[in-house]
């Protein structure tokens, strides 16, 4: 039975979460490595970049960290794509960003709620973790899925992700 590590700092998320975009976007090795190569790699970035103070993490620790955050980040996303399918008057890009937290927050299997605030900058135009496909799964009540054909990539959200207003929000 292994012992469960210290919870993730919102510095050590924001290290991890650049390096594995980086490690992921690099335009040399990028497909062309193995996931075992990848991980070392994050792995070792993770470890040049982190403060001697931070408990020591595992390559499977990284790994499940980055797929809670990604689980998380993706499904707020759809919940923002959803929000955006409304076309409320009068709604400002805040107010959608608002009304798709407290969305992921009614999922039961997101009790508690949105909590990677201090990575959203990060990760929000990250292709792989809002899913930036042209037809794709949304949520209506956070439990049940729909298709849709909207493009994410061309969407209303790429203003409200681009909204500076947004980019000094913190967690």
């Amino acid at each position: 039975m292994s012992i469960r590590s210290q919870s993730y700092s919102q510095e050590e998320d924001k290290l991890l979460c650049q390096v594995y975009m980086d490690i992921s976007q690099d335009p040399i090795k990028g497909v062309y490595q193995s996931s075992d190569q990848f991980w070392s790699r994050v792995m070792q970035a993770y470890e040049n970049g982190k403060d001697t103070s931070w408990a020591e993490r595992t390559k499977r620790s990284m790994q499940s960290r980055v797929q809670t955050i990604e689980k998380a980040t993706k499904k707020l996303h759809a919940c923002i794509k959803q929000c955006e399918n409304r076309h409320q008057s009068g709604v400002s890009n805040d107010d959608i960003f608002n009304q798709a937290k407290l969305m992921v927050r009614e999922d039961p299997l997101f009790k508690t709620g949105w909590k990677f605030d201090h990575v959203w900058n990060i990760l929000k135009n990250f292709e792989k973790f809002n899913g930036g496909v042209s037809k794709k799964k949304v949520s209506t009540t956070c439990g049940s899925d729909m298709e849709t054909e909207n493009p994410t990539m061309d969407s209303p959200t790429q203003t409200l992700l681009m909204n500076p207003h947004l980019k000094d929000q913190g967690g």
